[in-house]
């Protein structure tokens, strides 16, 4: 009669004498997750027969394993091992909480848990987690909150800090993105992000380090800050420079400088918001931005004046959409607010004709005019905004597009005959700001617009450079053309260095390689017409030849089309993989804000600037 899925039991009490409780247990079950034990009945071990029982009598055990189980022997006492298994569990769960490879792996899960989601420490103090962790494996004695800051987390660290700097010594080159932030705590922080093309060229992030600034925001303090950047992660490569994408204050834009890094690039997005801030900034339009505001503001904390709005619209067949309120440091959030007001334009006028509204003297509608000048705004600035979002949502925008969507905007500013005055103000204004951003960095973004073999905005390729003349691409070519040259040259000489009889490398002693028969017969033959062929010239073919080559399209991936035609252009594919890494904002470096404030909450505004670091850090690389 014995059961295949026999019940789990308790183990009776050594204080429960009787022999019979050598075969018999106490029944367990689990209500809602909890482990619940029934000692008004016993179990038979051999047919799993419930039988009811009261305290201290045990007659009913006897007579069933007498009639059913005649065999058994019922020994005049319970064994002696009977004490050692029940002590068993209490001495396993010891060894299990402190030492055991299975104990390690849930200690370091949780430490996982707490890195990637985000979680604060107190997490594990917590009724809940408490719970859920009995449920899952109740031998397990969950460490302090301190024993997960002070050695899962930094150990943690450790681990996927050898990883990303192993990682980053096989990038030939890398670029860095740098922003400064401020935590709840009213502390500063640098943060550092790294980006380099694999060999199978894919682009790879790193967000590095989140330090803390105690000094004062200098170019001086600020360059330490990079150098020790640099030498931490081993980024330095010889006669190759690290670009810094970086936003455009003047603190860090000569800091980069100073860190004898280079070139600094201005993140392309806080260009673009610094010139159509120009533009809403202009006296009518900074009016009829507060005019909107006021109304927006208006709706927005009155329930009534909501719920009329609302009635509007479904009664006006008007989409049902919220007005936006804009941030004042944010051009493209006002560009939102005067759409979706423009967009709910009736609505409003009408909610603000009713009589509950009425009385509020402060709030109206725009006039005509203002309404023209709005939707001039919008018109004017719309090239603007297509590529701020451009720019907010590629994941990895490359400071390739920077100069072809430069031009474009540039392009959209010219003045037209039917322009209006405000038209022709806000055209100006941001042309005046935007025509001499990255002059200092010129020749660099031609190159990578040279290298960048996909088209944005432009019926040709960002390779064929549309935006500048014959005698300015053909400069740009040669020194493409140059700078190949050079990096074979140190290339080279890097070779013969390392393979040198001084260096003691295996190479210089290995056995000449067996030439095969037709090597033998034509290689000096081959050799000579090589030889009269100056390297300069096959690399100046090779430009040629991929300036030829016709376009991608608009879909494309850059790096797709690089991974299929490094075989047929293996110099300028070198280069392309130095240049086309260097992000064209410092938006990486922004987005660890946002982590940021999800780590240091209100809640946890007391939490170490270290741990902050270490918990940034394996957020955004720790590979679950």
């Amino acid at each position: 009669m014995a059961n295949a899925d026999k019940p789990e039991l308790e183990e009776p009490p050594m204080s429960l004498r009787s022999p019979v409780w050598e075969h018999f247990g106490f029944p367990v079950k689990y209500v809602n997750g909890e482990r619940l034990v029934d000692k008004t009945k016993a179990v038979c071990r051999h047919c799993s027969v419930m039988i009811g029982y009261v305290s201290g009598n045990t007659s009913n055990f006897l007579m069933h394993l007498k009639r059913h189980h005649a065999s058994v022997n019922i020994t005049s006492t319970r064994k002696k091992t009977t004490v050692i298994q029940t002590q068993l569990p209490l001495a396993f769960k010891q060894t299990f909480a402190g030492n055991s490879d299975r104990a390690k792996a849930i200690t370091k899960a949780i430490g996982v848990f707490i890195a990637a989601d985000l979680r604060p420490y107190s997490v594990v103090e917590n009724t809940g987690f408490k719970h859920m962790m009995k449920v899952i494996e109740p031998r397990y004695e969950i460490p302090s909150r301190p024993h997960f800051s002070q050695k899962v987390i930094p150990a943690l660290y450790e681990q996927t800090k050898t990883a990303v700097v192993h990682e980053l010594s096989k990038a030939s080159a890398v670029a860095l993105t740098t922003d400064g932030w401020t935590s709840r705590a009213t502390e500063s922080y640098l943060t550092v992000t790294a980006h380099h093309i694999t060999p199978e060229w894919n682009m790879v992030s790193h967000v590095l380090q989140t330090r803390p600034i105690y000094e004062q925001h200098t170019s001086t303090n600020l360059a330490e800050g990079l150098k020790e950047t640099v030498l931490e992660w081993k980024l330095e490569r010889a006669g190759i420079k690290i670009p810094v994408t970086t936003d455009n204050a003047r603190n860090i834009v000569n800091a980069v400088s100073e860190a004898g890094l280079g070139p600094q690039i201005g993140c392309f997005a806080h260009t673009i918001n610094l010139a159509s801030q120009k533009a809403t900034g202009l006296n009518q339009v900074s009016r009829v931005l507060g005019r909107v505001r006021r109304v927006v503001s208006f709706f927005h904390r009155s329930p009534t004046a909501a719920h009329i709005l609302e009635s509007k619209q479904e009664m006006l067949n008007i989409p049902k959409h919220t007005l936006i309120h804009d941030v004042t440091t944010r051009w493209n959030s006002s560009y939102d607010m005067l759409e979706r007001y423009l967009e709910q334009q009736a609505a409003v006028y009408s909610a603000l004709t009713e009589k509950a509204l009425k009385k509020n003297k402060e709030i109206s509608t725009l006039s005509d005019q203002d309404l023209k000048i709005a939707e001039d705004v919008l018109e004017v600035l719309k090239p603007l905004k297509t590529i701020t979002t451009l720019m907010s949502t590629e994941s990895t925008p490359s400071v390739s597009m920077i100069l072809p969507l430069q031009t474009t905007v540039l392009n959209s500013m010219v003045p037209s005959e039917e322009d209006s005055p405000t038209v022709r103000e806000i055209k100006a204004a941001i042309t005046e700001n935007l025509k001499n951003r990255y002059s200092a960095c010129h020749d660099f973004l031609h190159k990578c617009t040279v290298l960048d073999p996909h088209s944005i905005f432009y019926s040709a390729r960002f390779k064929a450079l549309p935006h500048v003349d014959d005698a300015c691409r053909d400069r740009i070519y040669n020194n493409l053309i140059t700078e190949i040259e050079t990096m074979k040259e140190q290339s080279e000489e890097a070779t013969a260095v390392s393979s040198s009889p001084e260096t003691g490398h295996p190479e210089a002693s290995s056995p000449p390689v067996k030439k095969s028969a037709m090597a033998e017969l034509f290689g000096e033959l081959f050799k000579t017409q090589m030889g009269n062929k100056p390297s300069f010239q096959l690399v100046k073919e090779e430009v040629t030849l991929y300036k030829a080559v016709d376009c991608i399209s608009l879909d494309s991936n850059p790096l797709e089309w690089w991974r299929t035609n490094e075989s047929i252009y293996p110099h300028i594919a070198k280069l392309a993989k130095h240049y086309l890494a260097v992000p064209a904002t410092s938006v990486p470096s922004e987005r660890v804000f946002s982590t940021a404030g999800d780590i240091v909450t209100a809640s946890r505004s007391a939490l170490s600037v270290d741990n902050v670091d270490k918990l940034i850090f394996l957020t955004k690389n720790m590979k679950v």
